[in-house]
């Protein structure tokens, strides 16, 4: 090439002196071809153009909350998350942290008992409360944040929890995790499925009320413990004979319909069983479901939620979210 084209920008590829060190290596001559380089540095220009095309107001703090699922711990990735972040049209900040990970809630080396019973859950609980309390709270108070991304992997009951804490006051995208693909990004060809819901059995008056998720994994009224049957029952399901799946919310646009679906129940709730105390949850929902589930209702006026958590084969209760 003539010297003086080097310098064109087409042709410049800027890198630290550790990188010119293995670039330039004998050994990897047939790794690091003229092609792979223009390769790399049309991606990284993509990448920047991609980040900077975004409004600066449209940054959001990256929230990332991990726990267990089954009996083993499960991370998520911090880079996986902004890089979900930046496909939706925002930046990834990751306020609050020196290294920086953003704001993190884990719950994977929780000392406490077997997971699935109510010890577990009453320290877990403690944990979240004191992030929020102490971190995420006063944060939102002083304009720090003003809109998350939420990216969570623990047991059920603990995303309904953190769906409370968030409510739906603060601007947020909730993510979900896709068992298909094992990736945090929306799929480009969403199945836009629909949800409804529906009073199963209508109770007797002045009873509490049961919530039947049947969401990601079909699960019947049959199913309801016996000291719950005589209560008025909703469920939710996907709409035109969908089959329940765990990868049944593959869009933004399912999760909406998921949490009017909610919503709805809620308004019946207000409506028929105004007196109600608790509402019952059991059954199956994918995780951005039951961070919804938490988030769309208001503890000024809606029962509280009791959550039965499946161990064993029987539906033990594990939780009460006031």
């Amino acid at each position: 090439m003539p010297v003086e084209l080097r310098y064109e920008l087409e042709n410049l590829l800027l890198v630290c002196g550790t990188c010119h060190l293995e670039i330039d290596a004998p050994a990897n001559i047939e790794v690091f071809t003229v092609e792979r380089l223009r390769e790399l540095k049309h991606r990284h220009e993509s990448r920047i153009s991609q980040i900077l095309a975004v409004p600066p107001d449209w940054g959001t703090a990256v929230l990332r909350m991990q726990g267990d699922i089954g009996d083993s711990p499960v991370a998520i990735d911090r880079s996986v998350a902004a890089a979900a972040v930046l496909a939706q049209g925002r930046t990834a900040h990751f306020p609050l942290s020196h290294d920086p990970t953003g704001i993190e809630i884990d719950l994977r080396r929780l000392p406490t008992p077997a997971i699935g019973r109510c010890e577990y859950y009453e320290t877990a609980q403690k944990a979240i409360d004191e992030v929020f309390d102490r971190r995420i709270g006063p944060a939102i108070a002083d304009g720090t944040i003003n809109h998350v991304s939420v990216f969570a992997l623990a047991r059920w009951p603990l995303l309904v929890y953190l769906g409370s804490h968030l409510g739906d006051k603060l601007d947020s995208d909730v993510y979900q995790r896709h068992r298909a693909t094992e990736s945090w990004d929306w799929p480009e060809d969403s199945a836009e499925t629909r949800f409804a819901s529906e009073v199963v059995a209508s109770g007797v008056s002045h009873s509490d009320a049961v919530l039947v998720l049947s969401m990601s994994a079909a699960v019947h009224v049959c199913e309801v413990p016996e000291a719950l049957q005589g209560c008025r029952i909703y469920r939710v399901f996907p709409e035109d004979d969908v089959t329940p799946s765990s990868d049944v919310i593959d869009s933004p646009a399912v999760l909406k319909s998921g949490e009017r679906a909610l919503r709805s129940v809620f308004a019946d709730l207000e409506q028929h069983r105004k007196a109600a105390k608790c509402l019952h949850v059991l059954g199956a929902a994918p995780l951005s479901a039951c961070i919804s589930l938490g988030r769309v209702r208001n503890r000024e006026i809606h029962p509280s939620l009791v959550l039965h958590d499946r161990v064993d084969g029987q539906y033990l209760t594990a939780m009460e979210v006031n």
